[in-house]
């Protein structure tokens, strides 16, 4: 009785001793899924402060660029106005199709980037919603001599007509700690062109217009004078793209807008 109670006894210890260890596995087994969470954790609030601060360089010194971009007098307006968005140099007929990307990188070593390692800047240009009434390839707009033309033709003429030729992407790429982030604003280019004449119909023959009168005149050609009785004729205006007015230009924010992250 006694050699079967020992038994009994050594089986509960032999049971006791292996659920303790069962027990402490266990333990030993959550505390390092407690370590790896906690790590994971940590390592994601780093990654998202990482963001941050990159998304708050990135839309920072896009805001900056965008002050730039209305001020004539600034490097960059030059830049944009001059070359970027009327040279076929980057691609594309500017009126008709997209230009390619161009980008300028400045980094930490070379210039003040606010905390950044480097800040990319990438522009890009397309057609803008008025670029047919430019009237470079068919006809977008025109008037019929039997519907307020010499007023339709004054607004033409004057410089508070402004058309929205082109749209500019403007794209802030900021980077720190290898964490990226892309800023993109799309802007509106509105600018005045000169009328440099008119055509009748489906000539191709130019004639300029003497304001508050009826006269369209051409050199070597006999004057056109419109009169009410005449038969209808289509009036089309002919912009001089070579020569906008540059005071006019003006970029406000277009319907585009994106952001993204990337982790390097």
């Amino acid at each position: 009785m006694r050699r079967k109670a020992r038994d009994i006894l050594r089986d509960q210890q032999g049971l006791s001793m292996i659920l303790v260890l069962c027990i402490g596995a266990l333990f030993v087994a959550l505390s390092a899924a407690l370590v790896y969470a906690a790590s994971v954790l940590t390592a994601n609030a780093n990654r998202q402060l990482l963001e941050q601060e990159a998304y708050q360089l990135a839309t920072s010194f896009s805001d900056v660029l965008e002050g730039e971009l209305n001020t004539p007098t600034s490097s960059f307006a030059a830049f944009v106005n001059d070359s970027f968005m009327t040279s076929t140099a980057y691609g594309g007929d500017i009126y008709g199709s997209p230009s390619q990307p161009y980008s300028y990188t400045w980094k930490a070593a070379d210039a003040d980037t606010s905390g950044a390692e480097e800040i990319t800047v990438t522009l890009r240009r397309r057609p803008g919603e008025d670029a047919e009434k430019l009237n470079l390839s068919g006809v977008g707009q025109s008037v019929s001599t039997k519907s307020g033309w010499r007023d339709q033709l004054t607004s033409w003429q004057s410089n508070d007509y402004l058309l929205t030729d082109l749209q500019l992407d403007v794209t802030v790429t900021a980077t720190k700690a290898g964490e990226s982030f892309a800023y993109t604003v799309t802007y509106d280019r509105q600018v005045h062109y000169p009328v440099s004449g008119y055509t009748f119909d489906d000539s191709t023959t130019v004639y300029t217009w003497s304001k508050d009168t009826n006269t369209f005149a051409s050199p070597g050609l006999s004057s056109i004078n419109i009169k009410p009785e005449d038969a209808e004729r289509i009036i089309v205006p002919h912009f001089d793209t070579t020569n906008p007015d540059k005071s006019t230009i003006h970029y406000t924010r277009g319907a585009r807008q994106s952001t993204s992250t990337a982790q390097e």
